[in-house]
């Protein structure tokens, strides 16, 4: 992320402004009327979709009015095609749509659905991340000149970013379609939401991708809350732990064998109890995204793969 995009720079400095000037309690305020209209938009959220109903247009999620333009389309109710995708857009801006497709995201598996991994991003994009949900996946993109405006293109002279959307891993909206305007609130937001802005951070709360769930937790507390995958396949996080006996003494092969045992009866990792192995000097264990995580959908540089 280049932290001297200008329009970038003009906004972080526009919002560093505007927060510096703000006093201390009017801000402490704000941050709370802000979680709690989240928490309320949110519980609307869970109560329509427990009913297969959509809080946003008060419809079935599964509905499809071409007069109505809703989120809830991006779930691709049948009638929903590509050349609809404008109305959503204009209708709803970045922040709206990255948020929305979280939270339905989450609602399958917390976090494990959205890789949002900085170190998986390609270092050229400004944000570049996907989401997951079933069989449908949905990605955003923007680089330096994304957020800049670039020509020869008359639609993308404004800043703005791509969106992918796939159906079963097969095409059905690519990157390259659509340049997808970034609104005055979005601008305004986006330092905030990339980190870039001091003192102020931006949290997705119901809407936690991996990237958060790695902030928010040091490896220990994250570890202690893990739960064995009925499937590996299924595995959020990959645990690797590496073990050595203290020298001149050996690892009992029985112990480790009723460790494995006691860690399938637990449902908990066999790192998690690593610590009652006798005879061990070095534990190192290594967490990664699992097998459910998806990939990260690169524009133009293609899939990164794990």
């Amino acid at each position: 992320m280049d932290k001297e995009n200008p329009i970038l720079k003009k906004y972080t400095k526009t919002v560093q402004t505007f927060l510096d000037k703000l006093p201390a309690d009017t801000l402490e305020q704000s941050n709370k009327r802000t979680l709690d209209s989240a928490d309320a938009e949110y519980k609307m959220f869970q109560d329509s979709l427990k009913n297969g109903s959509c809080y946003l247009c008060g419809g079935k999620m599964d509905s499809f009015l071409a007069n109505e333009p809703c989120m809830h389309w991006l779930l691709r109710p049948i009638g929903f095609d590509k050349k609809h995708f404008p109305l959503v857009y204009k209708n709803f801006n970045y922040l709206r749509i990255q948020s929305y497709l979280r939270w339905i995201a989450n609602t399958e598996i917390i976090a494990g659905n959205i890789n949002d991994l900085i170190e998986e991003k390609n270092p050229n994009k400004i944000f570049e991340y996907t989401i997951k949900y079933k069989n449908l996946e949905w990605s955003f993109s923007c680089s330096n000149d994304d957020l800049s405006g670039h020509a020869p293109s008359f639609y993308g002279r404004s800043p703005h970013y791509h969106f992918q959307m796939r159906i079963n891993e097969r095409p059905f909206i690519d990157y390259s379609n659509f340049h997808i305007p970034f609104t005055e609130e979005d601008l305004f937001c986006l330092p905030i939401l990339l980190g870039v802005v001091e003192k102020a951070t931006y949290t997705h709360t119901y809407g936690a991708g991996m990237q958060e769930m790695i902030d928010a937790f040091n490896p220990e507390t994250l570890l202690n809350t893990m739960e064995k995958a009925d499937d590996e396949i299924n595995g959020v996080y990959n645990v690797q732990t590496f073990i050595e006996a203290e020298s001149g003494k050996t690892l009992s092969g029985s112990e480790l064998a009723e460790l494995y045992k006691k860690s399938k009866k637990m449902n908990v990792p066999v790192a998690r109890l690593m610590k009652e192995l006798k005879n061990i000097g070095t534990a190192k264990t290594i967490i990664s995204p699992g097998p459910r995580v998806p990939d990260q959908a690169g524009r133009k540089s293609g899939d990164k793969k794990r």
